[in-house]
């Protein structure tokens, strides 16, 4: 009887323990009320149970997956849009980047027009335009709604790395306003330019794109125009602002031309510095020293060879079929075996082995570095600096296996810092594959850096109050970001390291330069005091010579400098004839297209502005 009250899935030592009860309840009063407890105390537990595996099932069907779309949406800090400054300025970075790539893996010098209009308070158009190769048609909407889709998902070197830049922007825009995305992308197709207007939003439930509205467009060139609306974003003209974000976008990459239409109705020209497109960075085997036995067991299943030698040798830098045999005899493993059936404990031990050999170094033919000549023409044309130097470090490594390249510059007087309540301050400008990171600072491996040299004695007292301005310029195939927004570079020793030798092989040119700087200034001072007394001997020699004094300014103007420079011993130089360069790269127009002079420049005195940051940060 009493064991029809037992759930049939709990037959078995339940059951059996019930009908011992049972029998015992059966064979004597004296025990019965005891039995009764101890049956009653099984079954509460029996039901306690089934209640339990009830509230399981119920918990999980609330179980959901989100999409890469959804998960941002929710996480939007986490692409960089924490602030109104810095989530427009994290917009001009997605969008300019990703035109750069596209042109120069087309062959194409880039050029973009970026159109900012205010529509009200925190409310903006922004129309971005560029010359490169277009994008498909049946690509637009993947580009653009697709979170984790593109083509930068290789070991090489590029300014994105992870898929989400200009459909993170979209997101954005979508959020904020709630109005579709406008695009016209013209491509070529064969022989044929074609050319195609869309209007669409982003579905997040589904991380790709709902077209709304389509029609073939006229292309006269190629290159793709967006069109997005933004809401809870401001424009500034401080450091970090959207305005600088370019200003610094065009020092790392003086072969581009930016045409920016602020929202007061300003156009600025940002000229090109430089004709040469650069040379496309090649794809990098990863190295043995930064790989992990994950890795390792994930070629192996993903492979096609037949045979773990051909695998290491095939998808790892500096592997040969001599390392191979080494490894085969340090493990004794196999390497005729076919990939597909390594296990972790191989491939645990083909890594340990990896870390007991020594390698040559990662090849550096992946690295394509801006270079010393260019770094210092997009500097010269921006800052306009009386002292200039720039330098490319070799390549070396971090975290055992990945090659990086260090770029570096200084530039000194002229323009150079920045202008906080009319006065000149220090300026660090830092940058990833040649993309400024204007956001973190703080926390950055190379403010890190820069901040450990001691500049007093290269010459600079008061470092933060100095109109100097550093470049740094970190080139890798794995930058490592600190977060997803791609503005914080991890303090890693090496690259610290190889930021503090570069700067301080600068800073010793300087250094140079400022010493002889203090003895022209003494030099001046010494040749005032020639000229000073100098008419006085001619008008006393005249005197004494009972002859009129002669004309002798225009004499003394042409001979004061040899002849002190003879008097004091030095070497005499001849004057040369000095070339007057066109060094602007930078045209300020007004609303109605005429030039603005520096009285009525927007960029006059720019004070320093701190960004407002959102709750949530």
């Amino acid at each position: 009887m009493f064991g029809s009250f037992l759930p049939k899935n709990r037959i078995g030592k339940n059951a059996i323990s019930a009908n011992r009860h049972i029998d015992k309840m059966s064979g004597g009063g004296y025990n019965i009320c005891i039995n009764c407890k101890r049956f009653k105390a099984l079954c509460d537990k029996i039901l306690r149970r089934k209640n339990l595996s009830q509230q399981a099932n119920e918990l999980f069907d609330n179980f959901q997956q989100l999409t890469p779309s959804e998960f941002f949406r929710k996480n939007k800090q986490m692409l960089g849009f924490t602030g109104k400054i810095r989530s427009l300025t994290i917009v001009f970075h997605e969008l300019i980047t990703n035109s750069f790539d596209a042109a120069e893996e087309a062959g194409i010098l880039p050029e973009i027009n970026i159109e900012l209009k205010r529509i009200d308070k925190e409310h903006y158009i922004l129309r971005h335009s560029d010359n490169g190769p277009g994008i498909p048609e049946d690509f637009v909407m993947q580009v653009y709604c697709s979170m984790f889709a593109g083509s930068k998902f290789r070991n090489i070197q590029s300014r994105g790395q992870q898929g989400l830049g200009c459909s993170g922007c979209v997101l954005l825009s979508q959020m904020t306003t709630g109005e579709p995305a406008r695009v016209i992308s013209c491509y070529q197709e064969g022989d044929k330019l074609k050319g195609v207007k869309m209007k669409f939003k982003m579905d997040v439930k589904k991380n790709k794109g709902m077209l709304m509205e389509r029609e073939d467009f006229p292309a006269e060139h190629t290159g793709v125009c967006i069109e997005l609306q933004f809401k809870d974003v401001s424009y500034s003209m401080a450091e970090q602002g959207a305005f600088e974000y370019i200003r610094r976008t065009m020092i790392g990459n003086p072969h581009a031309k930016i045409t920016f239409r602020d929202p007061s109705g300003h156009k600025y020209i940002f000229k090109r510095a430089a004709n040469i497109v650069p040379i496309l960075p090649k794809e990098v085997l990863p190295h043995p020293k930064g790989v992990s036995a994950d890795d390792i067991l994930f070629m192996a299943k993903h492979t096609d060879k037949r045979r773990y030698k051909s695998m290491l040798t095939s998808s790892l830098s500096r592997m040969s079929n001599k390392r191979v045999n080494e490894i085969e005899e340090m493990t004794g493993i196999d390497m005729n075996k076919r990939p597909k059936d390594m296990t972790w404990a191989e491939a645990e031990a083909i890594v340990n082995c990896f870390k007991k050999m020594k390698f040559m170094a990662p090849p550096s033919n992946g690295l394509i570095p801006i270079g010393s000549e260019q770094i210092e023409k997009g500097m010269k044309q921006i800052l306009k600096p009386e002292f200039i130097a720039t330098l490319t470090r070799k390549p070396v490594t971090y975290g055992g296996g990945v090659s990086f390249i260090i770029e570096a510059g200084i530039a000194y007087g002229g323009d150079s810092g920045r202008v906080v309540n009319e006065q000149r301050k220090s300026e660090i400008m830092r940058f990833a594959n040649r993309v400024p990171l204007t956001f973190d600072q703080g926390s950055c491996a190379i403010t890190e850096a820069l901040k450990s040299i001691d500049w007093k004695r290269y010459g600079i007292k008061d470092f933060d109050n100095s109109p100097i301005t550093l470049f740094v310029n970190i080139i890798s195939t794995q930058v490592p970001y600190l977060s997803t927004g791609k503005q914080s570079v991890s303090p890693e020793p090496e690259i610290v390291h190889e930021i503090r030798q570069a700067t301080m092989t600068l800073a010793r040119k300087l250094q140079k330069h400022l010493r002889a700087k203090k003895a022209a200034k003494e030099k001046a001072m010494r040749s005032k005091v020639f000229e000073d007394y100098l008419p006085v001997i001619i008008e006393e020699a005249a005197k004494l010579g009972e002859t009129g004094i002669p004309e002798y300014n225009q004499v003394l103007a042409k001979v004061t400098k040899r002849a002190l420079a003879e008097l004091l011993g030095e070497k005499v130089e001849e004057e040369e004839e000095e070339v007057e360069e066109d060094a602007l790269i930078m045209e300020e127009l007004d609303e109605f297209g005429y030039a603005v002079d520096d009285d009525h420049s927007n960029l006059k005195n720019i004070e320093e502005e701190v960004p407002e940051y959102e709750e949530e940060e």
